[in-house]
Parts: C-alpha cells; sequence; structure tokens
C-alpha cells in the first residue's frame, strides 16, 4: 500500500490554494486526469484535501465503511446541532424523530400547497419580462419550504431580511474564505454570521407563536412538542433545525430548479418533449399528486440535471482513523472530498456525459446507476428530505413550464461553493404558452 496518495503539480509553499480558490471544478478536474481517482491537493489554511472521484469509493464512505468518516468541523461550526451537523447518537436521536415527516404519505400532504405557492410566484412573471432564474427558483422554493415544514407563510414582497439570511448561509463556504483558518473575519463570514443570527431570531418567533397559539400538525411543531420528552430535542437543536433545514431543504432545490429551466432552455428536443407531456397529462390544469406518476419526462429532467449539475458537488468528511482508499492509505483527521460533480461527469460511467439528455433515464434509474448517482449522497446518512425534494422539483418544473418556455440570456458560469452556485444571475426571458 502507498503512503501518501499522488498530488498535481502546484505552487511552492502555497501548494494548491491559489488555483483551489479561483477554479475549484477545474482543478479537481486536472487533479484526477492527473494523478488518477484519489487525488491529494495541498491548501493553506486547511492541509491536506484528499479528492476521491470513483462510485467504489463513494461506497465505501457512504455504506461499506461509513464508520471510517465524519462530517467535518465546518459543519459543526456552520450549522451548530442540526441534523446535517450532529454525529453519533444524537444524528441518531433526531433522525428517529423527524424521519416520519418524510414518508411518502407525509409529503404527499404537501403537493397542494407547494403548486399554490409556486403558481403565485409564476403569477407575478409577465410575458417578454427579463427575470433571473436563479433568483425566482430560490423565492419559489424558500417559499415553498416555509410554507410547508414551517407553516409560515412567506410574504411574496416582503420578508426581505429572510430571505437574505437564506442565501448567505453559503457564505461560509465561499473557497476564497474556505481556505482560510476559521477565525479570519472575511466579508463572506460576517455575511454567514449575521445570516444565522437572522435566523436565529426568526427559528424563536416561531417557536414563541407556537407556544402562544398552539401546536400544528406541521414539522416545527412537532419539534416543538418533543421538548420535555425523553430523547426529545433541545431549544438550541430545533432552532439549529430551522437554521440547517433552511440551508439544505432550499438552496439545492432551487438549483435544481435553476439548471434544469437553464437546460430545457438550449434544449429544443428535450424541451419539445417536456412540453408536449405537459399538454397530455394536465391539459392546460394545474398539476396535482395524482399527476407527478405520469409526469415521467418532467421526472427524468430533474435526474438529469442533478445528474450535470449536482447541487451538492461535493460530499466533505474526515477519517476518524487511518484508512485504505484506492491503495492509498489516508491519515486519520484529514480533509476527504468525495466528488459527485466528477463523478458524475466521468465517461467510464455515463455515456456523452457532458451533455443534457434527459432520455438517459428511460433505460436506467437512480437505483440502478448505484455510487455512479449521489445527489443526495447514499448510505444511512443520505438526505433525509430527498423524497420532498424529488416532489417539489417535479411539481415546481411543471407549474412553470405549462405556463412559459424560458429563453436564456447568457450561458451558465459555476461557482462552486459548498453547493453548486452559477457565477451569474442566470437571466431568462419569459413567453408565454
Amino acid at each position: 500500500m502507498n503512503t501518501h496518495a499522488p498530488s498535481p503539480s502546484g505552487h511552492p509553499v502555497l501548494g494548491h490554494t491559489l488555483h483551489y480558490a479561483r477554479d475549484a471544478f477545474g482543478l479537481v478536474d486536472r487533479a484526477i486526469d492527473t494523478v488518477g481517482d484519489v487525488a491529494r491537493m495541498e491548501v493553506l489554511g486547511v492541509g491536506d484535501i484528499y479528492v476521491l472521484a470513483h462510485p467504489e469509493y463513494a461506497e465505501q464512505v457512504l455504506s461499506s465503511e461509513v464508520d471510517a468518516f465524519r462530517k467535518n468541523e465546518s459543519f459543526e461550526v456552520a450549522f451548530g446541532e442540526s441534523i446535517i451537523a450532529a454525529e453519533g447518537a444524537q444524528w441518531e436521536n433526531q433522525r428517529d424523530l423527524m424521519q416520519e415527516f418524510f414518508y411518502p404519505e407525509r409529503i404527499r400532504a404537501y403537493a397542494e400547497e407547494m403548486v399554490t405557492l409556486t403558481e403565485a410566484r409564476v403569477a407575478r412573471w409577465e410575458d417578454g419580462e427579463r427575470i433571473s432564474l436563479r433568483e425566482e427558483m430560490t423565492a419559489v422554493a424558500l417559499e415553498n419550504l416555509f410554507g410547508t415544514l414551517f407553516d409560515r407563510r412567506l410574504d411574496p414582497d416582503g420578508d426581505e431580511a429572510l430571505r437574505r439570511a437564506a442565501n448567505d448561509l453559503n457564505a461560509w463556504f465561499v473557497p476564497s474564505s474556505w481556505v482560510l483558518p476559521v477565525w479570519v473575519p472575511t466579508p463572506a463570514r460576517r455575511r454567514f454570521r449575521r445570516a444565522v443570527e437572522t435566523l436565529r431570531e426568526e427559528a424563536h418567533t416561531l417557536l414563541e407563536e407556537r407556544e402562544r397559539e398552539g401546536l400544528g400538525d406541521d414539522f416545527l411543531s412537532a419539534l416543538v412538542a418533543s421538548r420535555g420528552q425523553e430523547d426529545g430535542l433541545t431549544e438550541t437543536e430545533i432552532v439549529d433545525q430551522v437554521i440547517g433545514f433552511t440551508f439544505a431543504g432550499h438552496d439545492t432545490t432551487a438549483l435544481t430548479l435553476t439548471y434544469a429551466l437553464h437546460s430545457l432552455g438550449t434544449n429544443p428536443a428535450a424541451r419539445e418533449r417536456f412540453h408536449a407531456e405537459l399538454e397530455t397529462v394536465l391539459d392546460g390544469a394545474s398539476p396535482t399528486l395524482a399527476d407527478v406518476g405520469r409526469l415521467e419526462v418532467t421526472e427524468r429532467i430533474v435526474l438529469e440535471a442533478m445528474r450535470l449539475y449536482p447541487p451538492v458537488h461535493t460530499i466533505p468528511r474526515a477519517a476518524t482513523r487511518p484508512v485504505e482508499v484506492g491503495g492509498y492509505r489516508l491519515p486519520a483527521d484529514e480533509m476527504i472530498h468525495l466528488s459527485a460533480y466528477r463523478i458524475h461527469r466521468d465517461e467510464r460511467f455515463w455515456d456523452d456525459p457532458l451533455a443534457f439528455r434527459p432520455e438517459r433515464w428511460c433505460e436506467t434509474s437512480p437505483q440502478s446507476a448505484g455510487y455512479a448517482y449521489i445527489p443526495f449522497g447514499a448510505g444511512p446518512r443520505a438526505c433525509l428530505g430527498r423524497r420532498f425534494a424529488m416532489l417539489e422539483a417535479t411539481l415546481v418544473l411543471a407549474t412553470v413550464g405549462s405556463r412559459y418556455h424560458l429563453e436564456p440570456l447568457a450561458g451558465l458560469e459555476l461557482a462552486p461553493e459548498m453547493t453548486t452556485q452559477p457565477g451569474n444571475a442566470v437571466p431568462v426571458r419569459l413567453h408565454e404558452r
């Protein structure tokens, strides 16, 4: 077994720091192309980062040797005691308490509200108008999240501080800041800390409302009801769930919708099949839960958008002990990045991987693709809200597509942070159908 994983060429002293901060995707591509599916990058302020880019390693990290890998400290710093950061017994307790709200029968109850809120947003659009697709899909996803899980309808013309805070949660993971020690007060980190404080205030307000007005049957009410019970959540845990779910529950779906709609705008054949399905299944009506099973083309578009542009482009972990991966010894406590972006775009696992081809999902499925397709992670810590996200993305895409064709006005640029952010506003022109 080799002791050290190979590393691509870098700068003296700085290693790969500058390239990582400027073009993380480009650096990962160069590293994997140069040295193979296990690559070591040297980043000041962080140390060595081991990039893994093969489905076998994804299975090892996420399933077969899951105990050898843990969430790294950035999660705890950013999201406290939320389920996306918790480990061990605390995570198991939170999962057991929350998972019933993401069972299929519970999620189906959210469908009508998702469509209602999406239609309210789309009703504000006008034929010929130029919009930022990124901003509009972010608004839709945030309104759906708060309106369903938290039973709190956002003001379409207001709640600006809350909306800004939700968007700024990604600022902690801006590469140019992330490579620096956590105590360095960069502008991005200041935005992040202000965002967390705003969301903490919102969470406390919601908790006070539940205590004053009584509990409902929404997700947040269930968390509040657990306080004081054996294995119930503490107030800190509940508040941190609001922050964690706001980050994980709206940003990733907004990105999926953004990339799906932009891709449809640049692929006429896929767009024609999409619109034909909507005309056949919906016939001018609003989509309902009963329609979802027949919106097969729509679902394939969502799956393909998450393959080509995985919202979570890398799954970060740290080794709990020295562990062998791909014939190399990875030291304990070093940072490990499992690159979903690279695996999803590898020609060894996907035909014509850089092409947007929803029809590829006619012959395969997320299950048959295995660990070559991990937009929601995999194994015991797979995304708890994956069914929620798929239902929402399908319904929103159908709602938008039944009313408008979107004409992209600029190409896609990517600016990876914790999630696969676009490098511009993704401007589009609306054309009423």
